[in-house]
């Protein structure tokens, strides 16, 4: 019997990681209004719309960076008003906390990693939630082509220069994005066996669904 290869944590590599220090700091000495965070040992920069395409442009070809591909491309809306989030301490142990905006907002996140230098970061963009527009980067990493598809279908998002703007999972005439938290919650009328119907999250009774 052969012996199973393991590789060793650095197999394929051809140069060492940079540090998230280091990392922030060549995107920042280039492009000096993009800000930071650090939490749980990752890196988000922080950058405005219209550098979008110039800023991932310069993290995939700048040698240290080499950010070859964009892996993920998602979205989060942060609607306008006070909202309370209650305690989640049986599921994700976050404590009660309030957040307030007086403009809603919808934070698109990219995430890019370097698989010769096995070091990634996420790059936060945010866009008004009621004319939701960011520049399409499918010139710049081919596989945002169906993320930025499914960010438009789920959340509402028009990415500008984007060679097909159309929804990716949700049939084509489906009214608003589900993702956004304005979207209005409940039942949809499908066809299941023994012709059920799911009624809406305040209507239903759990046995009565199952059974």
């Amino acid at each position: 019997m052969s012996e199973t290869f393991v590789p060793s944590a650095g197999h394929g590599l051809t140069r060492a990681p940079l540090s998230i220090e280091e990392i922030q700091q060549r995107i920042t000495d280039a492009f000096p209004a993009v800000t930071a965070t650090h939490q749980h040992a990752e890196l988000t920069l922080h950058a405005e719309a219209d550098v979008l395409v110039e800023l991932l442009t310069f993290c995939r070809e700048d040698d240290e960076l080499c950010f070859e591909m964009l892996v993920d491309l998602s979205g989060v809306h942060w609607p306008a008003g006070e909202h309370v989030i209650e305690r989640q301490s049986s599921t994700t142990g976050w404590p009660e906390y309030r957040i307030s905006r007086e403009q809603g907002v919808i934070e698109v996140l990219y995430v890019l990693r370097s698989f010769s230098r096995n070091h990634h970061v996420r790059i936060s963009v945010a866009t008004d939630d009621e004319a939701a527009r960011l520049p399409s980067v499918t010139g710049v990493y081919r596989t945002a082509n169906f993320h930025e598809r499914e960010v438009y279908d789920f959340f509402g998002v028009e990415f500008e220069g984007h060679p097909d703007m159309t929804r990716i999972l949700m049939p084509d005439d489906w009214l608003g994005h589900p993702h956004r938290k304005d979207y209005p919650l409940g039942g949809v009328e499908v066809e299941y066996k023994h012709d059920k119907f799911i009624p809406p999250p305040d209507q239903r009774d759990l046995r009565e669904v199952i059974d």
